[in-house]
């Protein structure tokens, strides 16, 4: 197949919950023997090194454009109807690239990347009559909500709740005219559908690399905790904020000696009590993180905002990882609570769970084994290719 894939950032380095998402499909599909055509907007990415690892597997076209939020932009979305973290993504490069792309090359199918650039499928159809994907790696108005949910700042209350009110008359709308939407999980395909039955859906879960069920856990650290994931992005920020101030203290208390690590980018910005300062090492992002990770007995997902699946916790999986996480963070990903990973929604299950697993209450090897199978099961990027494949043949057959 000739496909045209469209993102709304390049997905170099591939370290992140939508780096990773975007581009697994593209190099997987494409080690199937497709021919990928992927257009991108640049953001902050070095163009020219971009280009250069992306080419190895497909074509790649970026687009000298910036997503950044502006102050004056989110003002005047006052007074548009398309929530503003989708309007800023309209942009005349993207446009201008399409029609003329279209024109010159035949292209079987076109792959697009999250909610974000889903208004470029009237540009598509303006152009060419072939089948339009939207692969929607989470439901962006549950973002917005539980965001809205849990902001104590009267201001950005009030902003954020109009903006919900826009992801809930857009998303569901737009989505209903593409001829499929790719759901990352039955949880996000069940939120959709019951605010449009006609959405056409489909669901194909995420995937890693086989080479991480490869690996083994060496012999931890006692009593270390890691935070894994950019602090850039709001959910984590929000979540690491939660857990630092509620959840943590307690843990301290019941082991002075414990330690966590946090690593990823935007780590300097965390406000650390002075009280367990030497608790907390800030290790910020690593190249080889696996090599960093596997000698540290739990990680910590506290996520209380967020949509679709958390690739990261699918990794930790495969590579063997005990986990505590909140039901937020886990949604999507078929784990049992005790026999895969923890799950923990409240400030107490937290603690509670944490201190019992340290006092050798749960079976950290039965766990990571349990885990290796199931990803090894459900959760390659093998099998999630071919998944794209059969979905996207059947509708070219149409």
């Amino acid at each position: 197949m000739r496909i045209l894939q469209l993102s709304p950032q390049v997905p170099l380095p591939p370290d992140s919950e939508v780096r990773l998402g975007i581009y697994g499909i593209t190099k997987h599909l494409a080690e199937r023997g497709n021919e990928i055509y992927f257009a991108a907007y640049r953001k902050n990415a070095d163009k020219i090194a971009s280009e250069r690892e992306l080419s190895k597997f497909c074509k790649p076209i970026i687009l000298d454009v910036n997503t950044n939020n502006y102050f004056g932009g989110a003002i005047l979305n006052f007074f548009s109807g398309v929530p503003y973290n989708i309007s800023k993504f309209k942009k005349k490069e993207l446009v201008k690239f399409l029609r003329s792309f279209l024109k010159g090359n035949k292209i079987d199918i076109v792959h697009i990347d999250h909610l974000h650039l889903a208004w470029a499928l009237d540009v598509i159809r303006n152009e060419v009559d072939i089948p339009v994907v939207l692969r929607e790696h989470n439901i962006e108005l549950k973002i917005m909500q539980r965001f809205y949910e849990q902001q104590k700042n009267i201001i950005l209350k009030k902003y954020s709740g109009l903006q919900y009110n826009k992801f809930l008359k857009y998303e569901p709308s737009i989505t209903g005219k593409f001829d499929k939407c790719i759901m990352v999980s039955r949880h996000d395909e069940e939120i959709l559908k019951d605010l449009n039955p006609d959405v056409n859906t489909a669901v194909i879960g995420v995937g890693v690399d086989k080479e991480l069920l490869a690996m083994r856990k060496s012999k931890t650290i006692p009593y270390s905790i890691f935070h894994l994931g950019s602090l850039e992005w709001l959910p984590n920020y929000d979540g690491l904020n939660w857990y630092l101030e509620e959840i943590f203290p307690s843990i301290v208390k019941f082991k002075k000696e414990v330690k966590l690590y946090l690593y990823g980018t935007g780590t300097d910005k965390v406000k650390v009590p002075s009280s367990f300062r030497e608790n907390i090492i800030k290790i910020g992002y690593v190249k080889d993180l696996w090599k960093e990770v596997l000698d540290k007995q739990l990680a910590v997902v506290p996520l209380r905002i967020g949509s679709g699946i958390r690739v990261k916790i699918i990794e930790m999986l495969a590579t063997g990882q005990n986990i505590i996480s909140t039901s937020v963070a886990k949604e999507g990903i078929d784990v049992e609570d005790g026999k895969h990973m923890l799950i923990a929604d409240s400030t107490e299950e937290f603690i509670s769970k944490t201190i019992s697993y340290f006092e050798n209450k749960y079976d950290p090897e039965m766990m990571s084994a349990n885990a290796k199978k199931l990803i090894e099961e459900k959760y390659t990027w093998e099998k999630i290719a071919e998944q794209f494949e059969n979905e996207y043949y059947n509708l070219i057959k149409k």
